[in-house]
Protein backbone atom coordinates (compact mmCIF):
# COMPACT_ATOMS: atom_id res chain seq x y z
CA UNK A 1 0.00 0.00 0.00
CA UNK A 2 1.02 3.61 -1.19
CA UNK A 3 1.15 4.40 2.64
CA UNK A 4 2.74 8.03 2.09
CA UNK A 5 0.10 8.80 -0.71
CA UNK A 6 -2.28 7.85 1.23
CA UNK A 7 -1.95 9.92 4.39
CA UNK A 8 -1.62 13.07 1.86
CA UNK A 9 -4.51 12.41 0.33
CA UNK A 10 -6.60 12.09 3.92
CA UNK A 11 -4.72 15.65 5.26
CA UNK A 12 -6.26 17.33 1.90
CA UNK A 13 -9.56 16.26 3.19
CA UNK A 14 -8.84 17.18 6.47
CA UNK A 15 -7.71 20.77 5.10
CA UNK A 16 -10.62 21.34 2.91
CA UNK A 17 -12.90 20.60 5.72
CA UNK A 18 -11.22 22.48 8.34
CA UNK A 19 -14.16 25.39 8.01
CA UNK A 20 -17.29 23.58 8.71
CA UNK A 21 -15.28 21.07 10.84
CA UNK A 22 -14.85 24.53 12.80
CA UNK A 23 -18.32 25.78 12.56
CA UNK A 24 -19.82 22.14 13.78
CA UNK A 25 -16.97 22.14 16.58
CA UNK A 26 -18.52 26.26 17.77
CA UNK A 27 -22.39 24.76 17.44
CA UNK A 28 -21.47 21.46 19.20
CA UNK A 29 -19.29 23.25 22.14
CA UNK A 30 -22.12 25.88 22.83
CA UNK A 31 -25.08 23.44 22.77
CA UNK A 32 -23.58 21.02 25.59
CA UNK A 33 -22.82 24.50 27.14
CA UNK A 34 -26.34 25.38 26.98
CA UNK A 35 -27.28 22.06 28.77
CA UNK A 36 -25.22 22.86 31.92
CA UNK A 37 -27.29 25.97 32.64
CA UNK A 38 -30.16 23.58 33.76
CA UNK A 39 -33.15 25.14 32.48
CA UNK A 40 -35.67 23.70 30.35
CA UNK A 41 -35.66 25.83 27.50
CA UNK A 42 -31.78 25.73 27.47
CA UNK A 43 -31.67 22.62 28.05
CA UNK A 44 -33.91 21.82 24.86
CA UNK A 45 -32.35 24.30 22.72
CA UNK A 46 -28.94 22.94 23.41
CA UNK A 47 -29.64 19.32 22.89
CA UNK A 48 -31.63 19.83 19.93
CA UNK A 49 -28.94 21.80 18.68
CA UNK A 50 -26.28 19.15 19.25
CA UNK A 51 -27.78 16.68 17.03
CA UNK A 52 -28.07 19.39 14.39
CA UNK A 53 -24.46 20.35 14.43
CA UNK A 54 -23.76 16.38 13.75
CA UNK A 55 -26.64 16.34 10.95
CA UNK A 56 -24.73 19.32 9.41
CA UNK A 57 -21.62 17.58 9.80
CA UNK A 58 -23.01 14.52 8.15
CA UNK A 59 -24.01 16.15 4.93
CA UNK A 60 -21.03 18.59 4.81
CA UNK A 61 -18.08 16.55 4.71
CA UNK A 62 -19.22 14.33 1.58
CA UNK A 63 -19.94 17.68 -0.45
CA UNK A 64 -16.78 18.97 0.16
CA UNK A 65 -14.40 15.85 -0.04
CA UNK A 66 -15.89 13.46 -2.65
CA UNK A 67 -18.84 14.90 -4.67
CA UNK A 68 -16.77 18.44 -5.36
CA UNK A 69 -13.56 16.51 -6.05
CA UNK A 70 -15.31 15.22 -9.59
CA UNK A 71 -17.32 18.85 -10.14
CA UNK A 72 -13.86 20.69 -9.58
CA UNK A 73 -12.50 17.98 -12.25
CA UNK A 74 -9.86 17.10 -9.68
CA UNK A 75 -11.05 13.47 -9.57
CA UNK A 76 -8.83 12.92 -12.71
CA UNK A 77 -5.76 13.79 -11.26
CA UNK A 78 -6.51 12.03 -8.12
CA UNK A 79 -6.25 8.75 -10.04
CA UNK A 80 -3.78 9.80 -12.19
CA UNK A 81 -1.41 9.39 -9.04
CA UNK A 82 0.00 5.82 -8.05
CA UNK A 83 -3.00 4.59 -6.27
CA UNK A 84 -5.30 1.82 -6.30
CA UNK A 85 -9.18 1.89 -5.70
CA UNK A 86 -8.57 0.44 -2.33
CA UNK A 87 -6.42 3.23 -1.43
CA UNK A 88 -8.39 5.79 -2.69
CA UNK A 89 -11.31 4.56 -1.26
CA UNK A 90 -9.42 3.91 1.96
CA UNK A 91 -8.54 7.51 2.32
CA UNK A 92 -11.86 8.80 1.73
CA UNK A 93 -13.19 6.37 3.97
CA UNK A 94 -10.51 7.36 6.71
CA UNK A 95 -10.98 11.02 6.26
CA UNK A 96 -14.32 11.51 6.20
CA UNK A 97 -15.69 8.54 8.87
CA UNK A 98 -12.69 9.48 11.02
CA UNK A 99 -12.82 13.02 11.50
CA UNK A 100 -16.88 12.62 11.82
CA UNK A 101 -16.21 10.11 14.39
CA UNK A 102 -14.23 12.57 16.52
CA UNK A 103 -16.34 15.44 16.45
CA UNK A 104 -19.30 12.63 16.72
CA UNK A 105 -17.24 11.14 20.04
CA UNK A 106 -16.72 14.21 21.94
CA UNK A 107 -20.58 15.65 21.53
CA UNK A 108 -22.44 12.46 21.99
CA UNK A 109 -20.50 11.64 24.81
CA UNK A 110 -20.98 15.04 26.37
CA UNK A 111 -24.65 14.54 26.32
CA UNK A 112 -24.16 11.17 27.74
CA UNK A 113 -21.77 12.39 30.56
CA UNK A 114 -24.50 15.09 31.29
CA UNK A 115 -26.86 12.47 32.23
CA UNK A 116 -25.54 9.76 33.89
CA UNK A 117 -25.46 9.53 37.43
CA UNK A 118 -28.78 12.25 37.43
CA UNK A 119 -32.33 11.34 38.20
CA UNK A 120 -32.67 11.56 34.77
CA UNK A 121 -30.62 8.62 33.71
CA UNK A 122 -33.13 7.04 31.65
CA UNK A 123 -32.16 9.32 28.34
CA UNK A 124 -29.06 7.65 28.19
CA UNK A 125 -29.81 4.67 25.93
CA UNK A 126 -32.10 6.89 24.20
CA UNK A 127 -29.35 9.35 23.14
CA UNK A 128 -27.21 7.08 22.13
CA UNK A 129 -29.53 5.78 19.90
CA UNK A 130 -30.36 8.94 18.62
CA UNK A 131 -26.68 9.74 18.75
CA UNK A 132 -26.18 6.84 16.09
CA UNK A 133 -29.08 7.76 14.04
CA UNK A 134 -27.12 10.80 12.28
CA UNK A 135 -23.81 8.24 11.97
CA UNK A 136 -25.56 5.62 10.29
CA UNK A 137 -26.99 8.14 8.23
CA UNK A 138 -23.83 9.88 7.55
CA UNK A 139 -21.80 6.56 6.67
CA UNK A 140 -25.01 5.47 3.80
CA UNK A 141 -24.26 9.23 2.53
CA UNK A 142 -20.57 8.59 1.95
CA UNK A 143 -20.78 5.30 0.64
CA UNK A 144 -23.55 6.77 -2.35
CA UNK A 145 -21.44 9.62 -2.55
CA UNK A 146 -18.39 7.74 -3.55
CA UNK A 147 -19.84 4.78 -5.65
CA UNK A 148 -22.58 6.67 -7.40
CA UNK A 149 -20.35 10.07 -8.06
CA UNK A 150 -23.33 11.73 -8.26
CA UNK A 151 -24.15 15.28 -6.44
CA UNK A 152 -28.06 14.28 -7.32
CA UNK A 153 -27.76 10.64 -5.94
CA UNK A 154 -26.08 12.55 -2.80
CA UNK A 155 -28.65 15.12 -2.52
CA UNK A 156 -31.62 12.81 -2.97
CA UNK A 157 -29.95 10.68 0.51
CA UNK A 158 -29.31 13.62 2.29
CA UNK A 159 -32.89 14.80 1.56
CA UNK A 160 -34.07 11.52 2.52
CA UNK A 161 -32.15 10.93 5.55
CA UNK A 162 -33.38 14.27 7.00
CA UNK A 163 -36.60 13.99 6.70
CA UNK A 164 -36.71 10.98 7.91
CA UNK A 165 -35.43 12.11 11.63
CA UNK A 166 -38.38 14.11 12.15
CA UNK A 167 -40.71 10.63 11.46
CA UNK A 168 -38.57 8.24 13.46
CA UNK A 169 -38.34 9.90 16.33
CA UNK A 170 -41.93 10.87 16.14
CA UNK A 171 -42.96 6.93 16.15
CA UNK A 172 -39.98 5.66 18.52
CA UNK A 173 -41.31 7.99 21.44
CA UNK A 174 -44.35 6.20 21.34
CA UNK A 175 -43.18 2.64 21.50
CA UNK A 176 -44.45 2.15 24.99
CA UNK A 177 -40.92 0.11 26.08
CA UNK A 178 -38.49 3.31 25.08
CA UNK A 179 -41.01 5.78 26.41
CA UNK A 180 -41.09 4.18 30.00
CA UNK A 181 -37.46 3.46 30.03
CA UNK A 182 -37.06 7.43 29.16
CA UNK A 183 -38.69 8.01 32.80
CA UNK A 184 -36.42 5.76 34.27
CA UNK A 185 -33.82 7.27 36.60
CA UNK A 186 -31.36 4.68 35.48
CA UNK A 187 -30.73 3.67 32.11
CA UNK A 188 -32.96 0.93 31.02
CA UNK A 189 -32.17 -0.84 27.86
CA UNK A 190 -35.41 -2.47 26.47
CA UNK A 191 -35.35 -4.86 23.52
CA UNK A 192 -36.67 -2.50 21.32
CA UNK A 193 -34.15 0.02 21.78
CA UNK A 194 -31.01 -2.63 21.48
CA UNK A 195 -32.68 -3.96 17.80
CA UNK A 196 -32.39 -0.36 16.59
CA UNK A 197 -29.04 -0.16 17.96
CA UNK A 198 -28.40 -3.51 16.15
CA UNK A 199 -29.76 -2.02 13.12
CA UNK A 200 -27.63 1.27 13.16
CA UNK A 201 -24.42 -0.25 13.42
CA UNK A 202 -25.28 -3.02 10.87
CA UNK A 203 -26.12 -0.28 8.55
CA UNK A 204 -22.63 1.63 9.36
CA UNK A 205 -20.80 -1.91 9.28
CA UNK A 206 -22.56 -2.45 5.39
CA UNK A 207 -22.20 0.93 3.91
CA UNK A 208 -18.64 0.94 4.83
CA UNK A 209 -17.96 -2.87 3.42
CA UNK A 210 -20.23 -1.49 0.34
CA UNK A 211 -18.28 1.08 -0.76
CA UNK A 212 -14.73 -0.47 -0.44
CA UNK A 213 -16.64 -3.35 -2.35
CA UNK A 214 -18.43 -1.31 -5.34
CA UNK A 215 -15.50 0.54 -5.65
CA UNK A 216 -13.19 -2.13 -5.91
CA UNK A 217 -15.57 -3.54 -9.15
CA UNK A 218 -15.14 -0.15 -11.01
CA UNK A 219 -12.78 0.08 -14.41
CA UNK A 220 -13.49 3.95 -14.70
CA UNK A 221 -13.47 6.78 -11.96
CA UNK A 222 -13.37 9.77 -14.52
Amino acid sequence: MNTRLVRRLIVKDLYLSRIPLALVATIGVTSVALIFLRNEVSGFVGLTSAFIALIMLGNILPMHTIINERKRQTLAFVMSLPISSAEFTAAKIVANIGTFFVVWAAVAGSLVAIFVGTPYGGFVPFIVMASLAPFAAFCVLVAVSLVGESEVGAMATMIVTNVSYSFIWFFLVRVPAIRAALGSPVPVWPPALLTILAIEISLIVVSIAAAFYFQSRKTNFV
